[in-house]
């Protein structure tokens, strides 16, 4: 069975070669060839891929949010940049990460956009703040570049459902002091139940000088 995040990569994949033909940077017998391998032998955009998807990014008719996340994307999918967040302690617990990265335009300063990625972590878990029972999930949302979080928050939400039990919520994220200097990160924890859970986060983040909005990502996570 094919896992969420190989999914997502044919999903890239298949995104680039479109976009290599729309932005007419390839030839169709390039296109072609680049459509039926745009990935190394461990499912990651090839350097090539990198290229074209970044210089279709750069084409002045395409907006400028669009192109943003397809460099966001692909250098998620390659594994470079900054885009799986803080380096986390060796005995960090299992966790899940959500399916894309998410993008908030001049959140950092006009032309500087801020690169955020979410983790869910079922308990029992001590960490992250606030920490996490048996049958309980913490959701983390960190946005990348970023000064503090501020302390007053409610603007992100996570969204989910128990599909063992049918069980919803909707769970919004505060301020619970990881990474107090910054990039600012949302924590909080859900009773979401023992199953196979859905969820979306989705919302605002209040930095400690403007207020980023970021577009929604999932994640689908087993909890114990």
């Amino acid at each position: 069975m094919r896992t969420p995040r190989s999914l997502a990569r044919s999903a890239v994949a298949a995104v680039c070669a479109a976009g290599m033909l729309a932005a007419g940077v390839v030839d169709t017998q390039t296109a072609h060839a680049a459509s039926s391998n745009p990935l190394d032998e461990l499912g990651r955009p090839t350097s090539e891929t990198i290229a074209r998807v970044n210089a279709f990014a750069d084409q002045p008719y395409v907006p400028v949010q669009v192109g943003n996340a397809l460099r966001t994307a692909v250098a998620f999918f390659a594994g470079s940049g900054e885009m799986g967040g803080p380096p986390l302690p060796k005995d960090a617990p299992a966790f899940t990460q959500f399916a894309w990265p998410t993008v908030s335009g001049n959140c950092i300063g006009k032309g500087m956009h801020s690169t955020a990625s979410a983790i869910a972590v079922p308990g029992p878990a001590k960490s992250p703040a606030p920490g996490a029972k048996a049958g309980q999930t913490t959701f983390v949302f960190t946005a990348l570049g970023t000064p503090a979080a501020a302390q007053k928050q409610g603007l992100m939400k996570v969204y989910w459902v128990n599909l063992n039990t049918l069980r919803t919520g909707v769970t919004p994220l505060g301020n619970n002091g990881i990474n107090p200097t910054g990039p600012s990160t949302l924590s909080a924890t859900a009773d979401t139940g023992s199953g196979r859970v859905l969820a979306v986060v989705d919302g605002s983040v209040r930095t400690t000088d403007r207020t980023c909005a970021f577009a929604p990502t999932a994640a689908s996570i087993n909890v114990r």
